[in-house]
């Protein structure tokens, strides 16, 4: 039975999921043998059944192999490219594990220039690319500020540029402003997201609308809605850019019966820019006097304050556990910065990841990494290159600790509620991913002594994930019963 690992410090961050280092961990590792020529067998023709018999038009590829042995029992496909969906998280977490040591912590700071009767000339607020902080983060670090005796600032600079300020290659694709699609910065707060609660007014008076977390000029109202008598509502809420400035857009009705409602986790429209405004608000509130911030980078000034994220190893669980693009497009791009290539653009962190994953010797076969995420359709791979990543991050000194970050079937994560038959459930490690037209699944399956390594897709589906997933969950439950 496989392990199950609780991270603590993160479990608020779970509830989101809608410094330049020297390169560690990068030693050859043993890499496996290419897996062998499969060979037809009862088992292999059981499984591509299962997988192909799973109706409609769509493409199905799937590959698995014995762990140990390398014998291939099933190979459906498996040079085909076809889009892995948030698998593609496999590539950018083990990446980050193998360029970064597990008990990594991410810093930000805040440091000043000498304080004379309580007024500094210059506060600047440094990320180092910590995807986990929160509002009340900000909060503790201006309370730091406070307790320093500072009381009016000059001017308020925010350094997010280990990061550029650029989406991920491919989240442009669809233009919603849900949480999945957060922005990525150097500077980050509430995962990207902002929450707005909308109370009735008198009726025929536009609604209350309060912001969560309050968050200056980078977020403003635009309130189109009205109060009406009745029980009734009809209101939408809904966030969109204007530049780097978020617009709340309420709009249609509430009753003034109605007590409050809310908004749910919304995309902001840039990371950075919204962190640094909820870090000026939160200095405000505290009675510290400050303009509104500056962006870019900051002059070399003392540390007065900080605050150390969860170690790499709690967010990479995190990622793979509970599938968070924006915590696995943070570690494509913590990639890069392991590895000295501040600051980090899309273009580098897809280079960085590449390299890190050259020394396993895997088969490409053509496969495009375009994004940590594996959102929408910027990443292309086969189940061989899939398969060939696990084999080799199954020998690779980093491999124990990120291989207990994957989901386990019927226990945690986005397996939770899936394979709770005895022949599955805690017998499958592996990593889920849907999108609207994939759904996939990759990692280890334990039977016995025996241990398998396989990567399943299907594209191009029209109906709905159900059908797909309990073709894989029955495929896999066919190869572990004896």
């Amino acid at each position: 039975m496989l392990q199950q690992i609780h991270a603590p410090r993160l479990l608020k961050l779970v509830a989101l999921c809608a410094l330049v280092l020297p390169t560690a961990g990068l030693a050859q590792p043993v890499v496996p043998a290419p897996a062998k020529a499969p060979a037809a067998s009862a088992l292999g023709e059981a499984l591509r059944g299962i997988l192909t018999g799973a109706g409609g038009k769509v493409t199905v590829v799937a590959t698995v192999v014995d762990l140990a042995s390398g014998d291939v029992v099933l190979d459906l496909d498996g040079k085909k490219l076809v889009h892995p969906a948030s698998v593609a998280k496999l590539f950018s977490t083990s990446a980050v594990m193998k360029t970064l040591p597990a008990d990594k912590v991410f810093v930000t700071e805040v440091r000043a220039s000498p304080a004379k009767n309580g007024e500094v000339a210059t506060l600047a607020l440094v990320g180092s690319g910590d995807p986990t902080m929160f509002a009340s983060d900000y909060a503790k670090l201006a309370t730091e500020v406070q307790k320093k005796g500072i009381t009016k600032v000059g001017k308020l600079i925010v350094d997010a540029t280990v990061f550029d300020d650029k989406l991920p290659k491919g989240f442009d694709e669809k233009a919603t402003d849900a949480a999945f699609r957060a922005p990525i910065g150097g500077l980050q707060c509430e995962a990207g997201t902002v929450h707005a609660t909308v109370k009735p007014a008198a009726v025929g008076a536009p609604p209350l609308v309060e912001l969560s977390p309050p968050a200056g000029d980078a977020v403003v109202v635009v309130n189109e809605a009205k109060t009406v008598a009745g029980k009734k509502d009809a209101l939408t809420v809904f966030t969109r850019p204007n530049g780097r400035v978020t617009e709340v857009v309420v709009q249609g009705t509430i009753a003034v019966a109605r007590k409050a409602i809310g908004s749910g986790k919304r995309r902001v429209a840039d990371g950075s820019f919204f962190a640094g405004w909820v870090f000026q608000q939160a200095l405000l509130k505290r009675g510290v006097t400050v303009p509104a911030p500056s962006f870019g980078k900051a002059p070399e000034l003392a540390a007065i304050a900080s605050r150390n994220s969860p170690s790499l190893q709690e967010i990479v669980s995190v990622t793979n556990k509970h599938s968070h693009n924006g915590f696995a497009e943070t570690m494509f791009r913590q990639t890069a910065a392991g590895q000295g290539q501040v600051p980090v653009t899309n273009e580098k962190a897809e280079a960085a990841v590449r390299k890190t994953l050259e020394t396993l010797q895997i088969r490409w076969n053509g496969s495009v990494l375009g994004n940590g995420s594996g959102l929408y359709h910027a990443d292309k791979v086969t189940t061989q290159t899939v398969v060939d990543l696990l084999r080799a991050m199954h020998k690779d000194p980093a491999g124990a600790n990120w291989r207990k970050t994957l989901p386990i079937a019927g226990v945690d994560g986005t397996l939770r509620g899936r394979m709770h038959d005895p022949q599955t459930q805690g017998k499958i490690q592996a990593k889920t991913g849907t999108l609207d037209d994939v759904v996939g699944l990759a990692g280890y399956a334990e039977a016995g002594e025996k241990t398998y390594v396989f990567a399943v897709f299907y594209n191009g589906i029209k109906t709905g994930p159900g059908a797909y997933r309990g073709a894989v969950d029955r495929m896999l439950k066919r190869l572990l019963t004896p």
